[in-house]
C-alpha cells in the first residue's frame, strides 16, 4: 500500500533504519518523552532501531502506520497509527521536534493522515487522546474533528507513573 504523503508543506514518509540516530536524539526531549506513553527517558538507539522494525512488521500486519514527518527537508517528528489487533480500531499518536512547535505541522501532517485512513482503513473509527497537562495536543485532535469521550490514568514510561489521560474519537464520514 503507498504510504508517502505529500501536503502543503510537508513530505510524510516511511521509516528507514537511517532515521534511528535522529529519532533517538529528539526523543532525549523531556518535551517527548513526557507526553508519549511509550517513550522512555534514555531510550537507545537499539530499541529505536528495534521499533523502526516493529512498524515495519506492523506495516504488513496491517497493525502500524508511521510516517515521518519532513518539513523543509528537515526531520520534524512521526506521526502514526496503531492498534494491537486486526479490526480493533487504529490510534493516532505523534510527536514533534521542539524546534517545530506551534507551526502547524502536526494538525497538518494529522490531517493528512486522517484522509488516508479515510480511504485505505477499516473500521473507519479513530482514537486518540493526550494527557491533561498538554491541553495543546487535545486542541489539536479537535482541529481535526476529534471528541472527547472519557477520562482514565494511562501509564506514561517517561514520568514512570499513571497520569489523567483524555480519550478522543474521531468517526469517518
Amino acid at each position: 500500500m503507498p504510504k508517502t504523503q505529500k501536503t502543503e508543506r510537508l513530505v510524510l514518509r516511511s521509516l528507514v533504519v537511517a532515521d534511528a540516530p535522529w529519532i533517538t536524539q529528539t526523543v532525549h526531549d523531556p518535551g517527548i518523552y513526557r507526553n508519549v506513553a511509550r517513550i522512555k527517558p534514555g531510550q537507545s538507539q537499539s530499541e529505536t532501531e528495534d521499533y523502526i522494525k516493529r512498524v515495519s512488521e506492523g506495516e504488513q500486519a496491517d497493525t502500524d502506520y508511521v510516517w515521518l514527518i519532513e518539513f523543509n527537508d528537515e526531520r520534524a517528528g512521526l506521526i502514526g497509527l496503531h492498534r494491537s489487533h486486526r479490526g480493533d480500531p487504529f490510534e493516532l499518536g505523534y510527536w514533534l521536534h521542539p524546534d517545530f512547535w506551534s507551526k502547524g505541522i502536526i494538525t497538518e501532517a494529522a490531517r493528512s493522515v486522517v484522509r488516508w485512513a479515510d480511504e485505505h482503513i477499516t473500521p473507519r473509527l479513530l482514537v486518540s487522546g493526550h494527557f491533561t497537562d498538554n491541553p495543546h495536543s487535545g486542541q489539536i485532535l479537535k482541529k481535526i474533528g476529534f471528541l472527547p469521550c472519557w477520562r482514565q490514568p494511562v501509564y506514561c514510561a517517561g514520568r514512570d507513573e499513571k497520569v489523567d489521560h483524555l480519550y478522543m474519537s474521531r468517526l469517518s464520514d
